[in-house]
């Protein structure tokens, strides 16, 4: 048993009134995926931000402390600050449906803009005085100008750019640059809108830029960076290299770039320019240094005046300085993995469990104290069996389904899942212990624990989720467009009838009850957009009703019922209560990472974040009580 350590109260800041940010070394939990530098903070120091492909981005500080936020559940690809340093602009994509813009005004943590787009983003910057963010995209119709003052879609050019993968404005705002990896650089004058000039050039640059003051811009291609005389469109040199990182921005007078020889040796250099005649020397070396390797290797990079920033493919982040050295040194890493992602949770009498990749621990928020009942490494779900067990499951896995006993820290093997198992639920009938599971959105299969058998209930496409209610029949939620072609299905558990139920809809899924009540979502889409309900479904009187109404379409969206409340977390950046009895609902608070999943146990509600911290909130109030962290030393750390 170990106590709850609190941290100092200046660590929690960045305070408004629906979310907050923590503040940590922590660093990225997959690979970085940009490095914006350049930023000034409040007292006039050098900040900078980085984004990650776990959707967090962080502002990190001079003395190397990161304020972080999750902006997105899916990676973050692109970002750029406004001039100000005011506002960020993010691009997330989960590679393939989602592909968004939205933009954040930092201080408050809040969202002021945000715009889907169908294809994917190749380039995003604001203009130079921050009138535009001008967003490149993957169509013909490429560039898009979007008005900061009104947030709206403006025409600034007369023709389309087609892709482009780099935008830069002049100082003036009178001329933008594009670089189409088609192969040509383009000019075009924001007054009138038309074209000024079209330079032919190498096709296919890759992390392109332009730098002594827009006269040259460099680019990667093939292991070797080139660098183009921006006024002609020609091939100023080539230098061949290992594994380039162009780490200048368009500030910069001078080309610096580095270079990895697959061990774990890098080297900074730089081209110096020459202005009479537009050329640029050949490679100077800045520094070397000893880094990461392997799956932590370096894959971004970025400079300011005083540093140069790196960014790994684990999510660490790197510094040294910017000044030039003789020998050899160890880069500076200013982050660190201090906390356990908590995988799971689930109810147990006056506390909860608690699944990380190393066991499962039992805690609550008024004990304050911290018990780990078993080691275990290969499970990332946990449902509560009975007062004294669990059974331990593995999303999108056919991982055996165990059931572990806690008073005697036994394993037991119950069924292994034929294909991946999508969704697991233990239920309760009459007294008897049955576990619904899904398969491949395809089977729902029932097991009785008494007589340990493993039943098939429903075959069938598009099935997202099933639970049984205490009439002995198994509610299957489903798509539409499947025969049969109704959203909600009723299986009897014994004869297997099925029966269509009168709820129209495209898809149902997310359901929960309190046994006689079917409660769950239902999107219905239409030309003028998608609207999904939550509706419930009484057991007895066979009568729907919709109870909540989104606009927003969120297919990992969940509901969880406790007593009167039930809660749901559409949208993805908040979770809602809404009271059953009063018909009154309210939102929590957001903390510094986007919620997963809820949990109400007595008068303690606890929310799973998507970085694996929790939040305490309660039942009847948005306010976040604590937010805790598991640190690798299984101890509490507390915002």
């Amino acid at each position: 048993m170990k106590k709850i350590i609190f941290s100092f109260s200046i660590l929690l800041i960045s305070f408004n009134l629906w979310a907050q940010s923590h503040i940590s070394t922590q660093s990225h939990q997959a690979s970085v995926s940009n490095i914006f530098t350049n930023i000034k903070t409040e007292m006039g120091e050098e900040a900078f931000f980085t984004s990650g492909e776990d959707g967090f981005v962080i502002r990190w500080t001079p003395d190397n402390q990161g304020e972080h936020y999750q902006i997105s559940d899916v990676g973050i690809k692109l970002i750029s600050v406004s001039p100000d340093g005011k506002l960020l602009a993010v691009y997330e994509s989960d590679g393939g449906a989602v592909n968004k813009v939205s933009v954040w005004d930092w201080k408050k943590l809040s969202r002021i803009y945000q715009k889907k787009f169908n294809d994917s983003i190749t380039a995003l910057s604001f203009s130079s005085k921050g009138t535009y963010l001008i967003v490149g995209t993957a169509t013909v119709d490429g560039a898009i100008f979007i008005k900061t003052g009104e947030w709206r879609i403006v025409d600034k050019i007369t023709t389309n750019t087609s892709i482009v993968n780099y935008i830069n404005t002049s100082k003036t705002e009178k001329t933008v640059a594009f670089y189409s990896p088609a192969g040509s650089i383009s000019y075009y004058n924001l007054s009138t809108g038309k074209i000024k000039g079209k330079l032919n050039t190498i096709q296919g640059l890759t992390n392109p830029v332009m730098f002594n003051e827009n006269k040259f811009l460099a680019g990667i291609k093939d292991d070797k960076i080139y660098i183009i005389n921006a006024f002609t469109g020609s091939t100023v040199s080539s230098i061949s290299c290992q594994n380039p990182l162009i780490i200048s921005n368009s500030k910069d007078y001078n080309l610096y770039y580095s270079e990895y020889d697959g061990k774990n040796n890098y080297t900074i250099y730089m081209l110096e320019n020459n202005d009479e005649d537009l050329t640029v020397s050949n490679p100077r070396i800045v520094k070397t240094f000893r880094g990461p390797r392997g799956q932590s290797g370096i894959n971004i990079g970025a400079k300011d005046f005083n540093n140069f920033y790196f960014g790994g493919r684990n999510g660490s982040v790197y510094i040294t300085e910017n000044n030039i050295t003789q020998s050899s040194e160890n880069i500076l890493e200013i982050t660190e993995n201090t906390y356990a992602k908590i995988l799971d949770i689930d109810t147990s009498k006056d506390d909860f469990y608690f699944l990380t990749n190393k066991g499962i621990y039992l805690s609550s928020y008024d004990s304050g104290m911290i018990n780990k009942l078993i080691e275990i490494s290969n499970h990332s779900n946990i449902s509560t069996f009975d007062e004294n067990s669990a059974v331990l499951w593995t999303k999108s896995s056919n991982e055996a389904v165990e059931l572990v006993d806690f008073t005697n820290k036994s394993r037991t093997n119950l069924f292994t899942p034929k294909s991946s198992l999508q969704n697991l639920r233990v239920c309760d009938l009459n007294g008897k212990k049955y576990i619904i599971e899904i398969e491949s959105n395809s089977i729902v299969n029932i097991y009785d624990y008494e007589n340990k058998k493993l039943e098939e209930i429903y075959s069938g496409t598009g099935v997202q989720d099933a639970i049984l209610a205490n009439d002995g029949n198994i509610y299957i939620a489903k798509s539409s467009a499947s025969n049969p072609q109704v959203p909600l299905l009723c299986v009897n558990m014994t004869t297997k009838e099925t029966v269509p139920l009168s709820l129209k809809g495209n898809v149902a899924y997310a359901l929960s009850s309190d046994g006689n009540t079917i409660y769950g979502m239902n999107l219905i889409s239409e030309s003028t957009g998608s609207i999904t309900y939550v509706f419930s479904y009484d057991t007895k009187t066979k009568i729907f009703k919709n109870i909540l109404k989104f606009s927003n379409e969120d297919s990992d969206a969940f509901t969880y019922l406790c007593k009167d409340n039930l809660y749901t977390n559409i949208g993805k950046n908040k979770v809602y209560c809404y009271n059953l009895v009063s018909k009154k609902r309210f939102s929590y608070n957001r903390s510094a990472s986007i919620p997963k999943s809820l949990y109400q146990n007595k008068n303690r509600v606890v929310i799973l974040n998507n970085d694996g911290s929790i939040s305490w909130c309660g039942p009847s109030s948005s306010s976040i009580i604590a937010d805790w962290y598991l640190t690798n030393d299984e101890q509490w750390y507390e915002f």
